[in-house]
């Protein structure tokens, strides 16, 4: 996992009457394991700019301009059109409606066969439309799952076993990296490898400095390795197959903290 202390930058007195403009992307895997988790982000979004404010501010932080995101996952592979949807930026508090209806609309349906489409859902939230104004950024990707993920390697031999079972990954989204490799590589500024993560071949507009990945995952392919190999990443591990079921909404403030 990555140093805590080296993630929290100053927030404290050294943030005050900076322009600090902070956007989250939940990226949610709504297979039928993880209505805990589900639940739990539903019952919390009139509540989250308040709450998460409050955290916060008992750590002496400061965020000027808050903006929410959500993305849900499934499997292109076998869920056809309800494998995957997402959201606009919400602002917040001014939104927090809209972001609870739109969290209130996510079913949890499929899954019993992982792994999941987790990677392509994160390279997706990366080519989000995040703030660039600001003396001071932070873009950060929230992952909640309780599976592995499917390699993008593996990817001819997933669509010929969908295929033989009459699914078609009619959603796949294009322009995927190839492999891991290539996803860490564009997460971490790698300009060969930027046209992976861009819409339409452009580069992410994540900032260089304020990308931040939190992982609520479990000890599986590839969140293990990823907490330690992928720069500002912290991971809280959750067990299997359990859709969550330890988390509450403290830890995931708690977890945004400490990626400021």
């Amino acid at each position: 996992m990555a140093d805590m202390q080296d993630m929290l930058g100053s927030m404290g007195a050294t943030g005050e009457g900076i322009d600090t403009n902070v956007d989250i992307v939940f990226v949610i895997d709504a297979t039928r394991s993880m209505q805990t988790t589900i639940d739990m982000v539903k019952a919390s979004a009139l509540s989250f700019h308040e709450n998460l404010n409050k955290c916060l501010g008992d750590a002496g932080r400061i965020i000027k301009n808050l903006r929410i995101k959500v993305v849900w996952f499934r499997d292109f592979y076998y869920d056809g059109k309800y494998a995957y949807g997402e959201s606009k930026f919400f602002e917040l508090p001014e939104e927090q409606e809209d972001f609870h209806d739109f969290v209130t609309g996510i079913n949890e349906a499929g899954g019993g066969d992982e792994p999941e489409c987790a990677l392509e859902a994160l390279t997706l939230a990366m080519r989000s439309d995040f703030v660039q104004d600001g003396e001071k950024k932070r873009h950060i990707i929230v992952l909640f799952t309780d599976a592995e993920a499917h390699a993008f390697e593996d990817f001819d031999r997933l669509v010929e076993e969908a295929a033989q079972k009459g699914c078609k990954p009619e959603m796949y989204p294009e322009n995927m990296p190839k492999d891991l490799s290539e996803f860490y590589n564009a997460w971490q500024g790698n300009d060969m490898n930027q046209g992976a993560l861009g819409s339409e071949g452009g580069s992410t507009r994540l900032d260089p400095k304020g990308r931040r990945l939190v992982l609520f995952a479990p000890n599986a392919y590839p969140w293990t390795d990823m907490e330690v190999e992928l720069e500002n990443t912290i991971r809280k591990t959750i067990e299997a197959g359990e859709g969550g079921s330890e988390l509450d909404m403290s830890d995931v403030y708690s977890m945004i903290a400490f990626s400021l």
